[in-house]
């Protein structure tokens, strides 16, 4: 069935049946009068660091206020200190008939509710009818979000509503946008976010124990959950090798639990080059070891912006990703990419780039 011929007053009724209707808002929208805000980004950690300085114009512009999140079960531990979130919702995927996203609604729902919000934001550049559906089931009386310029029979949904950019820009930009209807101009590009003094005492025994410590090295993260942003160990291990031959670096591999074996093969065939391989046990004992590299090598994926979280130069492979969109940004920042896939990348292309690149790099 073609959603988009479902009549806007078919999916209205549906929607007000299964989650009831949201408040009444006002004739007109008048920002002054918002005092209760929650902004909604599921998905990955790259996705709400590059929301991270929406939230933080949001609270330096208005510190009167109350900012919550409705975060993912994955991205809400990078919101954890952050003084100007008040209080972080998670949406949790339900078990059995509770996977379904909109059957899982009222549960996930319920607490949220309950605060009353005047004003959802529903982050994503790009319209997302599940979004959509979450931001008017949420019951509150203004919602805003992006919606197609041809139109969309969801986008009653929003009542506040930003038309997608003709010309693509990147996902941090897009997400400042949400300010635009609030008259708040963008005051911050601050990706940063809080590490836990144990992620940093963590990342100084790691450099300690491979001898770092006061040596300029390389962190490269050789995972990432996308098979076409993918390399292969072999790969790892010829950077390795050409970084430590012809810049004098030392380089230290990590990656996912998972990818053990794979960082195992890359330390073995670099024949010394690497000094030992890490699996960092959370995103954020990432980020603390990612913080003490002089730069970081790393796949098209949430690794990519916690090095430009953490104010490193980031240099990542690329699938068919669009880095238009999705680059490390606020950070020194070259990529290599040929055809979809990273694992049509060659090793030779690959250190060549990166050396050239790492040069120029000031300090």
């Amino acid at each position: 069935m073609n959603r988009r011929a479902i009549p806007p007053c078919l999916a209205r009724a549906a929607l007000d049946l299964a989650y009831g209707r949201p408040k009444p808002a006002s004739p007109v929208f008048r920002p002054e009068t918002i005092r209760r805000v929650l902004v909604i980004r599921r998905n990955g950690f790259g996705d709400m660091i590059c929301t991270l300085p929406l939230l933080r114009s949001l609270a330096e512009a208005r510190p009167d206020l109350r900012l919550d999140v409705l975060a993912g079960e994955k991205n809400a531990v990078l919101l954890d200190g952050l003084p100007f979130v008040q209080k972080v919702h998670v949406y949790g995927r339900g078990r059995g008939l509770m996977r379904n996203h909109y059957l899982n609604l009222p549960r996930v729902l319920a607490p949220i509710r309950a605060e009353n919000y005047d004003l959802v934001i529903a982050v994503k550049a790009g319209f997302s009818p599940l979004l959509a559906v979450i931001a008017r089931a949420t019951r509150a009386p203004w919602r805003l979000g992006y919606v197609p310029s041809r139109g969309h029979p969801l986008d009653f949904c929003f009542n506040l509503k930003i038309e997608l950019p003709v010309a693509r820009e990147h996902q941090m930009d897009s997400c400042l946008r949400f300010l635009e209807p609030l008259k708040i101009a963008a005051r911050s590009r601050d990706l940063s976010f809080v590490l836990p003094s144990e992620t940093r005492r963590w990342a100084e025994e790691v450099e300690a124990r491979h001898h770092l410590a006061g040596r300029p090295w390389v962190l490269i993260h050789v995972s990432s959950e996308r098979h076409e942003s993918r390399w292969i160990a072999a790969g790892f291990a010829h950077l390795a090798s050409e970084l430590r031959r012809r810049l004098g670096l030392e380089i230290l591999l990590c990656g996912l639990s998972s990818d053990a074996k794979t960082i195992a093969a890359a330390v073995r065939l670099s024949h010394g080059a690497a000094t030992a391989g890490e699996t960092p046990p959370s995103i954020r004992h990432f980020a603390a070891l990612a913080a003490r590299a002089r730069f970081l090598v790393c796949s098209d994926g949430g690794q990519m912006h916690v090095g430009a979280a953490m104010r490193i130069p980031v240099f990542a492979l690329f699938s068919a990703t669009d880095p238009r969109i999705w680059r490390a940004r606020e950070v020194p920042f070259a990529f290599a990419q040929r055809g979809r896939s990273v694992a049509d990348l060659s090793p030779i292309e690959v250190a060549d780039q990166v050396i050239a690149w790492a040069t120029t790099l000031p300090g």
